[in-house]
């Protein structure tokens, strides 16, 4: 009676504490996700929803009672046709837009039209905050899916004959406090869509691998994943490679020759589905091949550094491989999920299979896109969930006593929590705009910076309903570009004048300073890989002369201007790659005349 009555306890609780993470991650995905509207503080979300807000198609009503004069000459048919009908739906929901695909585009689309059908508003046109907010939902989805899939890719690794279910449970905080996918399912961009498929693709190959599902059910997902994730981003292209291998590689029971045949005929499959799905969730990159080309061209000359941008200089004589490890990964999965990552991957047994198809699927993405000039975050996106199922199966192998396993998943889990403040508070953009507001007189005149996507102050609608005493005041704000004053006369006269005037200087985040200026007592470029580039802070000083004498100045109060604001959310990663804070969470400082 007592077992039965232990069993029924234990049962209820699993169902309490499953129910807990659950909710866990959902909040952890969904809070604060109208964070920064309706300003577009982050470029690549601002391109897509604006995107989405102009896809329309206005069928033209075609006349088949053609005049027979049309058919004595085939060119002016074709006119006709080009004119009046079939040639124009080019033109029918083309995003014109084409740096990713269209299906996140069509999807947002779908999302936003089944809510205006509840809300009843269908007739009225698609605002950007719609765009946005529908972007991040499909964000938000995709995250939580994901979250689940590296759950059932850990049960994998199991022995389904013991109970881990208490232990899971524990390390499925590290999955749900994971800062990359909390930021990610913020961002109304395609990263948390594509990690899903990626994640989905490991999957099925690992079941595949187990026999657990058929070639058919194989090939069959595969063709879905890769297609779809193709319709959203055709740099996942190199989403293929690993299924292909398992395809070809793959052991039959038939002879030399048929097997021969049937891995060509599974290949032929996998690549003909996929670009059947492809076509069909991104039409556009083939019907409007040229702007497609266009674009990707441009896309991959910035990515490969042919083309240098300012917003790609903080790339400049940069290490592959130890870039990321010193600017990426400590900041996107916290430093003890990445030094757990780093014990996975070379002391897993290497004799499991399974262990190296995962080491596989990391590497296979990572060092390609390790050793390209632009090295984003977002790069590297794809294979966290990856490097954070390789950590989690190395807390669950190490044999140490269980408190010390307790103790390492909560220092794995802090950076996660640190990072929800910043989407729990106001935005960090809207405290300093409020502060700005309250303090620093009207018509001041103001020195900003340019390329920081939104100037502040910005009006936050939802602080001026409470503080009905706060009233919006106009400032003289001149938006400056630093970035070209070096080369550029006109620029280094106008600074002159604009310092004269200036009542404040706005130094609204590190894009400017921290890839341009060094100085040593403030740690500025004091990177740990300076042993490649000794030199790295006299090569920036004289590249950028003037512009380390002025921030050399505005520093330390030789300028004429003391700081009296900093506005920080407090996470400590300034010096992580640019666009991990830029974004989101960057450190503003203002500074008045003396």
């Amino acid at each position: 009676m007592k077992e039965k009555i232990n069993r029924k306890f234990v049962k209820f609780l699993k169902i309490i504490i499953g129910f807990f993470l659950i909710g866990l991650l959902v909040y952890t995905r969904f809070v604060g996700l109208n964070w920064g509207l309706p300003y577009p503080m982050h470029p690549d979300e601002r391109n897509m929803a604006v995107a989405v807000g102009q896809l329309k198609c206005e069928i033209p009503k075609i006349n088949f009672n053609l005049p027979k004069s049309l058919f004595e000459n085939w060119s002016s048919i074709e006119n006709w046709f080009q004119f009046k009908g079939v040639f124009q739906l080019k033109d029918c929901f083309n995003p014109h837009f084409y740096a990713y695909g269209q299906f996140p585009l069509y999807l947002s689309y779908v999302l936003i039209l089944i809510i205006k059908f509840f809300d009843g508003d269908l007739a009225y046109p698609i605002s950007f905050q719609e765009a946005v907010i529908s972007l991040r939902l499909i964000s938000v989805i995709s995250s939580l899916l994901t979250g689940l899939i590296m759950f059932k890719i850990i049960n994998l690794f199991l022995n389904e004959k013991k109970n881990h279910f208490f232990i899971k449970s524990l390390l499925f905080l590290i999955i749900i406090f994971s800062p990359y996918a909390i930021q990610f399912s913020h961002f109304g961009t395609t990263e948390s869509l594509l990690m899903l498929f990626y994640s989905l693709i490991v999957y099925l190959t690992l079941n595949f691998s187990l026999k657990k599902i058929s070639v058919l059910n194989y090939v069959i997902g595969l063709s879905i994943f890769s297609g779809l994730s193709l319709a959203t981003k055709v740099s996942s292209l190199i989403f293929f490679i690993v299924p292909l291998l398992v395809l070809i590689t793959q052991n039959y029971r038939f002879k030399r020759l048929y097997s021969f045949l049937t891995k060509i005929f599974d290949v032929f499959i996998y690549l003909f589905l996929s670009g059947i799905i492809f076509i069909i969730f991104s039409p556009h990159n083939l019907i409007n091949f040229q702007d497609f080309l266009s674009a990707i061209n441009y896309e991959k000359d910035v990515a490969l550094g042919k083309y240098i941008v300012f917003y790609t200089r903080q790339f400049i004589e940069t290490v592959p491989v130890l870039f990321q490890v010193e600017k990426i990964f400590p900041y996107a999965l916290g430093m003890m999920v990445f030094f757990l990552f780093i014990l996975g991957f070379f002391f897993l047994n290497w004799k499991d299979k399974k262990n190296n198809l995962l080491r596989t699927f990391f590497l296979i993405y990572f060092l390609p896109n390790a050793f390209v000039f632009a090295k984003w975050t977002r790069f590297m996106a794809i294979v966290f969930p990856i490097m954070t199922i390789l950590a989690i199966l190395w807390l669950i192998r190490i044999k140490i006593i269980t408190i010390v396993k307790i103790i390492i998943v909560v220092l794995s889990v802090l950076p996660g929590i640190n990072y929800l403040k910043v989407y729990y508070q106001p935005d960090i953009r809207f405290q300093a705009s409020d502060w700005i507001f309250k303090n620093i007189p009207e018509n001041s005149y103001v020195l900003s910076e340019t390329a920081n996507v939104v100037d502040i102050p910005i009006i936050n609608q939802k602080s001026r309903i409470k503080n009905q005493n706060d009233i919006y005041k106009n400032y003289q704000i001149v938006s400056f570009n630093f970035y070209d004053l070096d080369e550029n006369v006109f620029l280094q006269e106008e600074l002159k004048n604009h310092l004269e005037k200036a009542d404040y200087i706005f130094v609204p985040s590190r894009r400017i300073f921290i890839n341009h200026y060094c100085d040593e007592k403030l740690k500025i470029k004091n990177s740990k890989l300076k042993i490649f580039f000794p030199d790295k802070c006299q090569e920036l000083k004289k590249r950028y002369p003037l512009l380390n004498q002025y921030y050399n100045d505005l520093f330390s109060g030789r300028l004429g201007f003391k700081k009296v604001a900093e506005f920080d959310v407090g996470l400590g990663d300034e010096m992580a790659e640019e666009t991990w804070t830029v974004f989101d969470h960057p450190v503003i400082r203002i500074y008045k005349k003396t």
